[in-house]
């Protein structure tokens, strides 16, 4: 059996060997084609891609050169020649032209802040309003000048402008989207002095600071205080501001009297104190007047006119009241029994309404 097994192994081994001879030869076939096709593969594709190979960077020294020799050409220098002299043109007509209008604009706000000064009211805080409106109109022209004048030059040396516009355009609206505290602000100072809410020089009151109207802008209000301390107080969070139309408050200090007999000795102790207290306090008391009397079942009420500073109340409320019970303690001038000195506020110079019966409407005196 041994032995009869071997012719078939042999053909076995034949059939193997020419097998993989056969493979070979395919393998060996199949790479020569593709090494034949593959140039014809590449310019297909190029063909197909429309895109060509990148060239080599250039050489920096042949640029240099390059630009050297333009350089010497007549016609070249002739172009950045003229753009030089259109550049420093508008240089000099943008400074003229800002010069003029920021002296028109001082000598505007220098004449009426000196007749502000000679004026009564309510003429001043008209005048302080023209004042304001002034200050802003100046700055936002000082920056349409500016902006304006370097957009001219950009534009005279040959520079495309429209995209820094477009790109202008987009910052806007960029900036409108995400600083809407600045927009809020500007918006807000807007209103204001189309308003004329208040103006430079009022005395107001915004929230829990007080003090006079140094500058008023677009966006930030600055407020100096009685300490000479500035608050930069942004447009937008003013919620509410309170404005003194004149920088005193009216008071009235009633001083009840035993006797109506005592009543001229008091009348002309009172207004010596006046005198006094205005020597000695003249910033807080503005001003006083002269004491006036009401009489009537045997007693007297001696009154006294003052104006004092805003937030100075303390002088009508207690410096003044107590002073004038001294006063009259010293000159032996009795007080009525059971009553104190009250201090309220003067209404004599508070609008009126006023109701006509033959129009049926009403008005304000």
């Amino acid at each position: 059996m041994h032995l009869a097994d071997r012719p078939g192994r042999r053909e076995r081994k034949v059939v193997v060997r020419m097998g993989m001879r056969r493979i070979g030869e395919l393998a060996s076939s199949l790479v020569l084609a593709l090494l034949a096709a593959g140039p014809a593969l590449a310019q297909n594709g190029q063909a197909e891609g429309g895109e060509e190979a990148p060239a080599p960077p250039p050489d920096v020294g042949e640029t240099v050169g390059a630009w050297w020799a333009k350089t010497q050409e007549p016609e070249f220098l002739g172009r950045i020649a003229g753009a030089l002299i259109n550049m420093l043109t508008v240089v000099v007509i943008t400074g003229i032209v800002y010069i003029l209008v920021m002296l028109l604009f001082q000598r505007a706000v220098t004449r009426i802040e000196r007749q502000t000064a000679e004026a009564v009211q309510p003429d001043r805080r008209r005048k302080q309003r023209v004042v304001t409106v002034i200050e802003l109109v100046r700055s936002i022209a000082k920056w349409v000048i500016l902006i304006t004048g370097g957009v001219w030059v950009l534009a005279s040396a040959g520079v495309d402008i429209r995209p820094a516009l477009v790109g202008a355009g987009v910052l806007g609206l960029a900036v409108g989207f995400g600083a809407q505290n600045l927009v809020r602000d500007l918006m807000s100072g807007f209103f204001m002095l189309l308003e004329g809410q208040y103006a430079v020089g009022d005395y107001v009151q915004v929230g829990a600071n007080f003090g006079m109207v140094e500058s008023i802008g677009m966006r930030v209000t600055v407020l100096k205080d009685l300490d000479n301390q500035r608050h930069f107080l942004p447009n937008g969070t003013i919620a509410a501001v309170t404005v003194y139309e004149e920088p005193f408050i009216n008071y009235v200090i009633e001083t009840p009297l035993a006797s109506a007999d005592d009543a001229p000795r008091a009348m002309q102790t009172i207004a010596g104190l006046a005198r006094t207290i205005a020597a000695e306090y003249p910033r807080y008391l503005v001003y006083h007047g002269q004491p006036e009397t009401a009489t009537g079942n045997a007693t007297a009420l001696v009154r006294l006119p003052v104006a004092v500073f805003p937030t100075q109340e303390w002088l009508a409320n207690e410096e003044i009241p107590a002073s004038i019970r001294d006063a009259l303690a010293n000159a032996e001038i009795p007080m009525r029994e059971g009553r104190d000195i009250r201090v309220y506020m003067d209404l004599s110079r508070m609008p009126e309404y006023r109701y006509s019966e033959e129009t049926g409407e009403g008005e304000v005196t």
